[in-house]
Protein backbone atom coordinates (compact mmCIF):
# COMPACT_ATOMS: atom_id res chain seq x y z
CA UNK A 1 0.00 0.00 0.00
CA UNK A 2 1.67 3.42 -0.97
CA UNK A 3 0.30 4.83 2.61
CA UNK A 4 3.22 3.35 3.98
CA UNK A 5 5.79 4.41 1.55
CA UNK A 6 4.34 7.56 1.52
CA UNK A 7 4.76 7.77 5.81
CA UNK A 8 8.23 7.42 4.81
CA UNK A 9 8.32 11.46 4.52
CA UNK A 10 8.92 10.74 8.68
CA UNK A 11 11.90 9.09 8.42
CA UNK A 12 13.03 11.77 5.99
CA UNK A 13 12.32 14.46 8.03
CA UNK A 14 13.89 13.39 10.90
CA UNK A 15 16.98 10.63 9.79
CA UNK A 16 17.49 8.92 7.09
CA UNK A 17 14.79 5.96 6.37
CA UNK A 18 17.04 2.17 5.61
CA UNK A 19 16.89 3.24 1.98
CA UNK A 20 17.99 6.51 2.33
CA UNK A 21 20.93 5.96 4.34
CA UNK A 22 23.56 6.25 1.71
CA UNK A 23 21.98 9.49 0.81
CA UNK A 24 22.50 11.21 4.18
CA UNK A 25 25.03 13.42 2.73
CA UNK A 26 22.53 15.60 1.53
CA UNK A 27 22.54 19.60 2.82
CA UNK A 28 19.71 20.61 5.29
CA UNK A 29 18.75 24.06 5.64
CA UNK A 30 17.26 25.28 8.98
CA UNK A 31 15.73 28.68 9.51
CA UNK A 32 14.13 30.49 12.64
CA UNK A 33 12.45 33.93 13.21
CA UNK A 34 13.56 33.71 16.75
CA UNK A 35 17.29 32.58 16.47
CA UNK A 36 19.74 29.80 16.36
CA UNK A 37 22.17 28.23 18.57
CA UNK A 38 24.56 25.30 18.99
CA UNK A 39 26.41 24.19 21.87
CA UNK A 40 29.59 22.62 20.19
CA UNK A 41 30.59 21.32 23.32
CA UNK A 42 27.49 19.61 24.39
CA UNK A 43 26.49 18.77 20.96
CA UNK A 44 23.06 20.38 21.05
CA UNK A 45 21.45 22.41 18.76
CA UNK A 46 17.89 24.68 19.48
CA UNK A 47 15.59 27.02 17.21
CA UNK A 48 12.95 28.76 17.83
CA UNK A 49 10.34 30.81 16.38
CA UNK A 50 8.61 29.37 13.11
CA UNK A 51 11.53 26.96 12.68
CA UNK A 52 11.81 25.27 8.80
CA UNK A 53 14.33 22.89 8.46
CA UNK A 54 14.26 22.29 4.70
CA UNK A 55 16.12 19.00 2.37
CA UNK A 56 15.15 18.40 -0.73
CA UNK A 57 12.50 16.07 -0.27
CA UNK A 58 10.96 17.19 2.55
CA UNK A 59 10.31 20.62 4.48
CA UNK A 60 9.48 20.29 8.64
CA UNK A 61 8.13 23.38 10.12
CA UNK A 62 7.10 23.53 13.64
CA UNK A 63 6.95 26.44 16.67
CA UNK A 64 10.79 25.14 18.28
CA UNK A 65 13.24 22.28 17.46
CA UNK A 66 15.97 20.67 19.76
CA UNK A 67 18.46 18.61 18.51
CA UNK A 68 21.02 16.20 20.07
CA UNK A 69 24.34 15.01 17.80
CA UNK A 70 27.42 12.61 18.18
CA UNK A 71 30.07 14.08 15.88
CA UNK A 72 28.18 14.46 12.36
CA UNK A 73 25.27 12.40 13.43
CA UNK A 74 21.80 13.19 14.70
CA UNK A 75 20.87 11.79 17.79
CA UNK A 76 17.33 13.29 18.58
CA UNK A 77 15.53 15.98 17.29
CA UNK A 78 12.81 16.73 18.48
CA UNK A 79 9.84 19.27 17.00
CA UNK A 80 7.28 21.05 18.97
CA UNK A 81 4.18 23.24 18.72
CA UNK A 82 2.50 22.92 15.26
CA UNK A 83 4.30 20.60 13.72
CA UNK A 84 4.06 20.06 9.88
CA UNK A 85 6.08 17.90 7.76
CA UNK A 86 5.11 18.18 3.90
CA UNK A 87 7.17 15.92 0.90
CA UNK A 88 6.94 17.16 -2.49
CA UNK A 89 4.13 14.80 -4.01
CA UNK A 90 1.67 16.55 -1.55
CA UNK A 91 2.25 14.18 1.50
CA UNK A 92 1.90 15.79 4.97
CA UNK A 93 1.85 14.87 8.58
CA UNK A 94 1.18 16.86 11.56
CA UNK A 95 0.80 16.80 15.08
CA UNK A 96 1.83 18.70 18.18
CA UNK A 97 5.13 17.02 19.06
CA UNK A 98 7.44 15.02 16.65
CA UNK A 99 10.24 13.09 17.64
CA UNK A 100 13.03 11.20 16.48
CA UNK A 101 15.23 8.72 18.03
CA UNK A 102 18.03 7.51 16.11
CA UNK A 103 19.05 4.62 18.28
CA UNK A 104 15.70 2.81 18.00
CA UNK A 105 15.25 4.17 14.59
CA UNK A 106 11.87 5.30 15.57
CA UNK A 107 9.68 8.69 14.73
CA UNK A 108 6.96 9.48 16.97
CA UNK A 109 3.99 12.01 16.23
CA UNK A 110 1.86 12.76 19.26
CA UNK A 111 -1.11 15.50 20.19
CA UNK A 112 -3.21 15.60 17.64
CA UNK A 113 -1.24 12.87 14.98
CA UNK A 114 -2.74 13.27 11.35
CA UNK A 115 -0.62 11.69 8.03
CA UNK A 116 -2.46 12.41 4.62
CA UNK A 117 -1.51 11.08 1.38
CA UNK A 118 -3.55 10.49 -1.68
CA UNK A 119 -4.46 7.50 -0.92
CA UNK A 120 -5.03 7.39 2.72
CA UNK A 121 -5.36 8.92 5.97
CA UNK A 122 -3.67 8.15 9.31
CA UNK A 123 -5.09 9.51 12.26
CA UNK A 124 -4.54 8.73 16.21
CA UNK A 125 -3.18 10.36 20.13
CA UNK A 126 0.31 8.44 18.28
CA UNK A 127 1.57 7.39 15.37
CA UNK A 128 4.88 5.49 15.85
CA UNK A 129 6.99 5.21 12.61
CA UNK A 130 9.47 2.28 13.21
CA UNK A 131 12.17 3.17 10.07
CA UNK A 132 14.04 -0.35 9.62
CA UNK A 133 10.98 -2.41 10.04
CA UNK A 134 8.80 0.17 7.86
CA UNK A 135 5.86 -0.75 10.86
CA UNK A 136 3.59 1.72 11.51
CA UNK A 137 1.59 1.91 14.79
CA UNK A 138 -1.32 4.09 15.35
CA UNK A 139 -2.34 4.33 19.00
CA UNK A 140 -4.81 5.83 21.83
CA UNK A 141 -8.73 5.88 21.71
CA UNK A 142 -9.82 6.94 18.92
CA UNK A 143 -7.40 5.89 16.15
CA UNK A 144 -8.39 5.49 12.52
CA UNK A 145 -7.22 4.33 8.79
CA UNK A 146 -8.79 5.07 5.39
CA UNK A 147 -8.00 4.03 2.45
CA UNK A 148 -9.35 6.04 -0.84
CA UNK A 149 -7.37 5.32 -3.80
CA UNK A 150 -9.08 8.34 -5.56
CA UNK A 151 -8.27 10.86 -2.60
CA UNK A 152 -6.30 13.82 -1.99
CA UNK A 153 -4.12 14.43 0.42
CA UNK A 154 -6.02 18.03 1.25
CA UNK A 155 -3.66 20.61 3.08
CA UNK A 156 -2.78 21.21 6.32
CA UNK A 157 -3.64 24.00 8.58
CA UNK A 158 -0.33 25.65 8.99
CA UNK A 159 1.15 26.71 5.30
CA UNK A 160 4.65 25.09 5.22
CA UNK A 161 6.60 26.65 4.34
CA UNK A 162 5.30 29.94 5.17
CA UNK A 163 4.64 32.12 2.21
Amino acid sequence: MRLYSSVLLLSVAFGASAQDRVKADRPVEMTAKGGLSVNLKAQTGHAKGDVIIRRDDVVVCCDEADANFAGNKVQRVECRGRVVIVRPDGTWARADLAVFEAATDKITLSGGAIVRSAEGALDGEHIVYEISTDKLVVEGKKSSFRFNPQGSPGQPERKCPPP
